[in-house]
């Protein structure tokens, strides 16, 4: 860490006291200071985290996307797309680096806090920026707003991910805002302390597959394995981002995205993704998968675009379980989900193929196939995110030690 400072989590009173500063901006001297102190407060984040090495690594990781979007900005007609590729695949190798990557691992003195300051955010705002830069002129830029974007430090360490547009307008909006939105702002940073801080905790423990290795293990045990780390997982993830946005708000920024909207409701796995982690979604999805389908149909004629179209799909989702983490559980949890949402849209494929798109909508209606749907999907999830709580080969070991 550096200058001692103290690592500043979501839960710490160092945390509150820079979101409470922010929010005193912003309510005295609204839009004049508060983009300066928005960065200093990323800033001090970062710095509470990281040691003089990493600091080094991050000074490499950040100039490269501010002078190309700087170059760039406003300019519909460039071709620029060598130089957008060239910056992309800097940025990717440096935070395959950063990230530590086993096949990657060239720098072995960076030390691990690196990796837990949201570096992934990062890169994704980069690109953002990187892509669309051409497109952004009727924007302010500069160093300083590069910094407060890219550093937000309401998103930061784990999102969600804004978009710049959508930045530019938040801060546009800032001001001490009315009672009844005061209100709602601290009412969703109250809920959401609650269910990441006391309530998801409660799942986690209990919810280790080594549990199932227990020569007593029953039902029961299963069971709360099977359920508890998706319930830990989203009350966490969850209650994170209300916090995050309950405490913009707070500033009269009411711009970042909504996460969540009822993930485990959803009905099949391309549904469940539109509901969680929406803004990581999103970018998944203009970012990834639309350039990698459009490359792969304009390659191919269009007996074959079907084809392409779930080839796409599972590329998007190997850069999903990637994305998610270093290990081999992480890739073949995004390679399961791409395959959950190949297998759903083949299956609506069919129905709309053998009853036609109205009725196989209607049918889509009726409750009891919806339950059923969401029931499948539910499980399926479940079953998928025991591989983000541990090992393949423990979890292969667990579950052999339970029904052997």
């Amino acid at each position: 860490m550096f200058a001692n400072l103290e690592p500043i989590s979501v839960d710490s009173v160092t945390f509150f006291a820079l979101a409470g500063g922010l929010a005193v901006i912003a309510w005295w001297r609204g839009q004049r200071f508060f983009l300066p102190a928005l960065a200093a407060a990323g800033v001090v984040l970062i710095l509470s985290w990281l040691d003089w090495k990493d600091l080094l690594a991050m000074a490499l990781f950040l100039p490269v996307p501010y002078f190309a979007a700087r170059r760039l900005w406003g300019r519909k007609h460039s071709d620029a797309g060598t130089a957008i590729a060239a910056v992309i695949v800097w940025q990717v190798i440096l935070f395959l680096i950063i990230k530590r990557y086993s096949w990657f691992d060239v720098l072995g003195w960076l030390d691990n806090p690196v990796t837990v300051i949201g570096v992934s955010y990062i890169l994704f705002r980069q690109i953002h920026l990187v892509v669309d830069s051409r497109f952004l002129g009727h924007l302010p830029f500069s160093a300083l707003r590069y910094i407060g974007y890219i550093l937000l430090p309401w998103t930061i360490i784990a999102g969600p991910i804004q978009r710049y547009d959508t930045f530019c307008v938040g801060l546009d909006q800032v001001g001490r805002p009315k009672s009844d939105q005061l209100l709602v702002a601290a009412h969703r940073i109250i809920n959401g302390l609650l269910l990441a801080f006391v309530v998801a905790p409660i799942f986690l423990e209990p919810s280790s597959v080594s549990n199932l290795t227990h020569a007593n293990a029953t039902w029961v045990d299963f069971l709360v394995v099977f359920y508890g780390f998706p319930t830990y997982l989203y009350l966490n993830f969850s209650g994170y981002t209300s916090i995050m946005i309950g405490a913009s708000h707070l500033c009269g920024y009411t711009t970042l995205p909504e996460n969540f909207n009822h993930p485990y409701l959803a009905v099949n796995t391309r549904d469940f993704w539109n509901r969680w982690h929406i803004s990581f979604g999103a970018w998944i999805k203009i970012y990834v998968f639309t350039p990698v389908c459009a490359y792969l149909m304009k390659a191919t004629t269009p007996r074959y675009h079907w084809i392409m179209m779930l080839v796409a799909v599972l590329v998007a989702f190997y850069v999903v379980g990637i994305w998610h983490g270093t290990t081999i559980n992480y890739l073949i949890f995004g390679v399961l989900q791409g395959v959950g949402v190949v297998i759903s849209a083949l299956f609506e494929h069919m129905r709309k193929h053998a009853w036609g798109a109205n009725r196989s909508r209607e049918f889509n209606e009726v409750l009891w196939f919806r339950a059923a749907s969401t029931l499948v999907t539910l499980h399926f999830t479940c079953f998928s995110f025991m591989l983000l709580n541990d090992h393949p080969d423990r979890l292969v070991e667990g579950i052999r030690a339970f029904f052997g």
